[in-house]
């Protein structure tokens, strides 16, 4: 008995009927980020949790916010991106600083709706100690950069002295009022590690009539600005003030940063505070040497009910939608 053998032929699938959902998605389902993307971890105590931020899509962030069914897109986003096991790597002050392994995640009620938050286990290096939080990226899409060896990067006596003189020279220039006490209303003074071959810059951020959280009212206003190595000193290379009355309350710290579009310069991450919520924005050095916004998440609370007559139209602008910029974000001094 012979067998003749047989023919073999590769025939792709058959198109999707139009408007078919992809594959592993719900009828409706919205499309979920492919990644990678960008998540914050804050450590309490011997635990840790996670909450997503935006995807990065090339040299911009993306808000992950869905524009009809924000239960079911959490959900989803849970099941695909933060089910138990699921590793991160952590990266803090532009360095890889550990891990992260996901025990249990559950959906938010926030001002914004659901969103979700899974809560893990820590792995960290020499470098993270003391550090209670970190950016970080799904283990097979983390770009690959150094440890840093284990110190941490502190502010140098230059900028301890030329950051209060230069917010001085920042709230002048704006005619907004001064604090009474330079000490008590610089919230925050952070340094940004540059290359082996550049020496870092920092940045600082100053509130007046305000505290560095949420709560409080509308009244005061905050100036956060981010100084490089030049010449003589350091420039400001990139300047937000906000004016309360205005726009709302809106403190801004850094979070941490990290070359996430792999251009050789860091962005940084930024939490926000409101009266009554936070968000993230982020800031980042374009192709064309200038820093500016990049991110905005979105502001989920009420604006005040009234501002000054005497403000320009600028100055009473409406938020913009989610992902672009902040309105009162100068991009030079």
């Amino acid at each position: 008995m012979s067998w003749g053998g047989a023919d073999v032929t590769v025939v792709p699938p058959p198109p999707r009927p139009s408007g078919a959902p992809e594959p592993g998605l719900e009828p409706g389902a919205e499309r979920l980020p492919e990644g990678p993307n960008l998540y914050h971890v804050v450590t309490a105590g011997a635990s840790a949790s996670i909450v997503p931020v935006a995807e990065i899509v090339a040299d911009s962030l993306l808000p992950l916010r869905p524009a009809t069914n924000a239960r079911t897109y959490g959900e989803n986003f849970i099941a695909e991106h933060l089910r138990q096991g699921a590793e991160f790597v952590l990266f803090h002050e532009g360095a890889r600083a550990g891990s992260f392994i996901v025990s249990g995640a559950t959906l938010e009620n926030t001002a914004c709706g659901p969103l979700p938050r899974a809560t893990g286990s820590l792995e960290l290096g020499e470098s993270a100690t003391g550090a209670v939080e970190f950016l970080a990226l799904a283990r097979v899409q983390a770009p690959q950069v150094p440890r840093r060896a284990p110190e941490t990067l502190a502010p140098t006596r230059a900028m301890q002295v030329l950051a209060p003189i230069y917010a001085d020279q920042l709230l002048r220039n704006r005619h907004a009022q001064l604090p009474g006490n330079w000490p008590r209303a610089q919230a925050q003074l952070r340094v940004i590690g540059l290359s082996d071959t550049r020496d870092g810059g920092f940045t600082a951020t100053f509130l007046v009539g305000d505290t560095l959280g949420p709560g409080l009212d509308d009244a005061g206003h905050s100036l956060f600005f981010i100084a490089m190595p030049a010449q003589l000193g350091y420039d400001t290379v990139f300047v937000s003030f906000r004016d309360y009355p205005a726009n709302g309350k809106a403190a801004p710290r850094l979070v941490d940063f990290l070359d996430w579009d792999h251009d050789d310069w860091p962005e940084l991450l930024l939490r926000v505070y409101g009266s009554r919520t936070s968000w993230y924005e982020a800031v980042g050095r374009g192709t064309d040497g200038r820093w500016r916004s990049t991110f905005f998440s979105g502001r989920c609370e009420p604006q005040p009910a009234a501002v000054d007559s005497t403000q320009t139209a600028a100055d009473t602008s409406t938020r913009p939608a989610a992902g672009a910029a902040p309105p009162d974000a100068a991009r030079s001094r």
